[in-house]
């Protein structure tokens, strides 16, 4: 399995039962998830490969409303600036329409990449692998910007209290994969 595999396989996943329990606010008959999906780049003259794109169409549309797609980072080191702006380059090149990105790693993102990731509005999510951490369980528990920061850029994952932290497009910062996910589809719908 080539690097990063794991993790778009993970993330897939964990799309495809969100689209199929309900979780998503989405018919599973008019969303699609696909795992290595080309779209053409006029400037390069070729296709461009994502790692996962979920393509959501209205009933008897022949184009998608939207197209999601995701980018996986698992390498041993938190995710740079320039990987930030080449992944907003080819979201620019395909101009799909109603086009959102989200960048998911296993190691976190430099802090000049969050910035970037927000000015460009990228979404962006640090997804734990499978029991690296303890999950805290609270009935109300308030996420601030300053937790969410903390969770997508400290390298030491044993200080972190969430196997998830994201950072949507429109600024807003969760912990739960659920809830990145769900501000994401409500912020597009009210887009399109």
């Amino acid at each position: 399995m080539r690097s990063g595999e794991a993790l778009e396989i993970q993330v897939k996943r964990m799309l495809e039962f969100d689209l199929q329990a309900g979780k998503l606010g989405l018919s599973p008959g008019n969303a699609q998830i696909f795992h290595h999906k080309a779209y053409f780049s006029k400037d390069r003259g070729s296709d461009i490969i994502f790692d996962i794109v979920i393509e959501v169409r209205r009933p008897d549309a022949l184009e998608p409303w939207l197209v999601w797609i995701w980018e996986c980072k698992d390498e041993a080191r938190p995710v740079a600036v320039d990987e930030i702006e080449e992944f907003s380059s080819k979201l620019q090149q395909i101009g799909v329409h109603g086009g959102k990105g989200t960048i998911a790693s296993r190691n976190g993102f430099q802090h000049s990449a969050v910035q970037y990731a927000k000015s460009k509005r990228i979404g962006l999510l640090r997804q734990l692998a499978d029991g690296s951490t303890i999950r805290l369980l609270e009935a109300v528990r308030t996420v601030n910007n300053a937790t969410v920061l903390f969770g997508l850029t400290h390298p030491d994952t044993r200080n972190l209290c969430s196997m998830t932290y994201g950072l949507s497009t429109s600024g807003l910062g969760v912990d739960q994969f659920d809830d990145f996910v769900l501000i994401e589809l409500s912020k597009a719908a009210k887009d399109g």
